[in-house]
């Protein structure tokens, strides 16, 4: 079924790659992971940030269920295998995830310079493609930041070069290697579906660079393989998440579902031009040049184009993050598109590019960062209040459990039960036996922060003013105002 299109297919002299490759990717991985270390941030991105760094800081509460389900393992490996101290300050408590999201960033660049040279880019272009990715606002941000973005971008980088790699003079062999790894994209992130179409032109890159195009049947019957490598990492995800070995995408499709906004123009800003940076108009040179192969300049539309328009579609910026797993291939056709100029012009508009890129990429960490929200300004909070014993309640998904830093301080987080969709006077009901508990202490803290956050859905502000109310009846209530944690002492009367 697999065979090649005809003789017409020009077959391209197979790239030569030596130990100077491998040294060129650990030099660029390496500087990546550094990257990554020197700007981590202080704070918590998005909502998962602070459960990812619950879980790894506090194994005892890891969810394993969770649905990027390589996650926690990944955070075990290093665990075990990274020097505490070697990426992260020495009483740095959230290290482990840390650490986690500076080295996939470096995988991922590692990965992306090899897949630049074995599809036969020359040298110098491959590492100014590469470095332009590493420097990108969206790859430095989640090589610095707590998520789940930067693990996918290495899995999603790892598969496409064992693609590559692949026997394809064998077409039986090298496809049943391709559909092993493109199981595990799956795995790091559920947007592994949309990769789909565009790795079928991925692996006719693949094919080209050692053999005659695969006829138009050929990939047919390829992407059919691919898909069932999907299905089978879906249901590797439910099974791992408890849910069973089946086909069942209602989660999926719930959670699509529950978390679209309505479109506005900002969000394409926000979603694909500000992350990518310099990247976008690049690689919209090079998908005009017919100098550099057709099926590349293929591969990259029918990837990137439809993520970013179901990311537009779905209203979550996300900083870019969902268009970090296979930006790889972005990084990839800029590289083509470079060697394909003069000598002279290629190193000055490499070097030129990589310069504002790095400039917007660690502009976006410091902006973000330098809002407020610092971690360590919370624990410090905590410890003035009660010292390292007490109790904290509070209604957060920016800062993880305050445990990870006091093992002495129970705090008490009722964002959970405020975000199902339940009456408020039922929540009410839920909460007044807590309430009641407090009665065993003579203070407390409780974190208002949440009322700087006009992210929060009404319910959550509507059922925390009405638990500041009770407390202020009973309670004797003293303010303690800052700009990111303001929170209150509340005392027996």
């Amino acid at each position: 079924m697999i065979q090649a299109a005809n003789e017409r297919n020009p077959v391209p002299p197979q790239p030569r790659c030596d130990w100077r490759d491998v040294a060129f990717a650990l030099a660029l991985a390496i500087g990546t992971v550094a990257l990554g270390a020197a700007l981590q941030l202080g704070r918590i991105y998005g909502n998962d940030g602070a459960m990812l760094a619950d879980w790894t800081a506090l194994p005892e509460r890891a969810y394993h269920q969770y649905h990027n389900t390589l996650y926690l393992p990944a955070a075990s490996l290093v665990e075990r295998v990274v020097p505490p101290t070697l990426l992260a300050a020495a009483d740095d408590p959230l290290w482990v995830a840390k650490s986690l999201s500076s080295l996939a960033a470096g995988i991922g660049i590692l990965f992306t310079f090899l897949c630049c040279r074995w599809i036969g880019i020359p040298r110098a272009a491959s590492a100014a493609g590469t470095g332009l990715l590493a420097v990108s606002p969206v790859a430095w941000f989640f090589g610095a930041t707590i998520e789940v973005h930067s693990l996918h971008f290495a899995v999603v980088a790892a598969a496409a070069w064992v693609t590559v790699v692949a026997p394809w003079r064998r077409p039986g062999v090298a496809l049943a290697i391709t559909a092993v790894v493109f199981v595990v994209p799956y795995l790091s992130h559920q947007s592994a579906p949309v990769l789909g179409p565009g790795w079928i032109l991925w692996v006719q890159c693949a094919r080209r660079r050692v053999a005659a195009a695969f006829s138009l049947r050929a990939l047919f019957g390829i992407g059919v393989v691919l898909l069932l490598a999907l299905l089978v990492g879906h249901m590797l995800v439910q099974w791992r998440r408890g849910l069973g070995f089946g086909a069942d995408f209602g989660g999926v499709a719930t959670t699509v579902g529950q978390w679209r906004r309505p479109f506005t123009w900002a969000i394409v800003g926000t979603a694909v031009v500000m992350p990518l940076g310099l990247m976008l108009p690049l690689v919209a040179v090079a998908s005009c040049r017919r100098a550099i192969d057709g099926w590349l300049r293929a591969t990259v539309l029918v990837v990137q184009v439809p993520l970013a328009a179901c990311v537009v579609w779905w209203g979550i910026a996300e900083q870019g993050g969902y268009l970090l797993g296979p930006a790889v291939l972005l990084a990839v056709a800029v590289a083509a598109w470079l060697a394909t100029l003069p000598h002279g012009m290629s190193v000055a508009i490499a070097v030129a590019a990589i310069a504002g890129q790095a400039w917007l990429g660690q502009k976006c960490i410091r902006d973000f960062d330098g809002e407020g929200f610092q971690l360590e300004e919370r624990a410090a909070r905590v410890r003035t209040g009660l010292g390292e014993h007490g109790l904290l309640v509070s209604c957060n998904d920016n800062a993880p459990n305050v445990a990870i830093w006091f093992r002495g301080v129970n705090e008490i987080n009722l964002l959970g039960s405020l975000a199902h969709e339940v009456p408020l006077d039922t929540w009410w009901s839920t909460v007044q036996p807590v309430l009641a508990g407090f009665g065993t202490v003579d203070r407390f803290l409780v974190d208002v922060s949440f009322r700087l956050r006009p992210d929060l859905p009404d319910r959550v502000r509507d059922g925390m003013l009405r638990l500041e109310s009770a407390l202020r009846a009973d309670w004797k209530v003293t303010e303690l105002p800052h700009p990111s944690w303001p929170m209150w002492l509340v005392a027996k009367k």
